[in-house]
């Protein structure tokens, strides 16, 4: 299949899965159940119990739980060990920071999430604040009820994760970049649309200052839909292109 089908009829159908793809995820089993919520919430219990709990012989199941939801409700910011601690005895439940970190780890041993890490930051804030997405869109809808934004930025770290593996990174200080390669000084932001002239700003403005320190190559905004190309006064551009040509392009 040439480019040309990028502009016919075959596009809407590839948009169509892929709004699939982006809501389910990617086990291609979930595509013989009519309530994939379920069948999906059905797959994590078992890896939860199977793959992790019984193990890693887990006895305050509560807190694992709790650690697992609070990290798919923060899918999109850097949250600490201590932080995610905190908020667990917040509500009760006790637990400590190295159990958190232990559980992080299980879960990533168990494939149900990843995690990367702050290039700008210094070692100690590298293995204590990151960011953490899930293996799976599937998996990672179960726990939201505000779907798009997360989803969409959790299916870029996917995809570049495959590709770069731990030379992956954000860029979190004194601006925030969803994802940074320095290998190929490529930055990318995931944003649903740019459609909201403060929203637009933003988006540029993080690159635009990540630009001016580390001397881009590449800048792009991976959106929903829209497909654009900012030109900047540098005499640089900003590529703007839908979630799902950039999957099919970007390998």
């Amino acid at each position: 299949m040439g480019p040309e089908w990028m502009y016919g009829s075959e596009r809407f159908k590839v948009q169509q899965m892929f709004h699939q793809y982006l809501l389910w995820g990617g086990f291609p089993e979930s595509l013989l159940y009519k309530n994939r919520r379920r069948w999906l919430n059905d797959v994590y219990e078992k890896i939860l119990l199977n793959d992790i709990i019984l193990r890693n012989r887990i006895k305050n199941e509560m807190a694992l739980r709790m650690t697992l939801k609070r990290l798919a409700e923060s899918v999109t910011k850097p949250i600490s060990y201590n932080r995610i601690a905190n908020l667990i005895k917040g509500t009760g439940v006790s637990t400590t920071t190295a159990s958190i970190i232990q559980y992080v780890e299980f879960a990533k041993e168990a494939y149900v999430i990843f995690s990367i890490e702050n290039y700008s930051s210094k070692f100690v804030e590298k293995e204590t604040v990151k960011k953490h997405y899930f293996i799976d869109n599937g998996l990672l809808n179960i726990f939201l009820s505000d779907t798009s934004a997360p989803l969409l930025e959790n299916l870029c770290a996917i995809h570049l994760y495959k590709k770069y593996d731990d030379r992956l990174y954000f860029y979190g200080r004194n601006v925030e970049v969803d994802f940074y390669i320095p290998e190929n000084k490529h930055a990318i932001q995931a944003c649903i649309t740019l459609n909201d002239d403060e929203t637009r700003k933003r988006e540029t403005d993080a690159l635009i200052k990540l630009d001016r320190i580390e001397d881009l190559n590449i800048m792009t905004i991976v959106t929903l839909e829209e497909e654009d190309v900012i030109t900047l006064p540098s005499g640089k551009a900003i590529e703007v292109v839908p979630v799902w040509k950039w999957l099919l392009s970007y390998r």
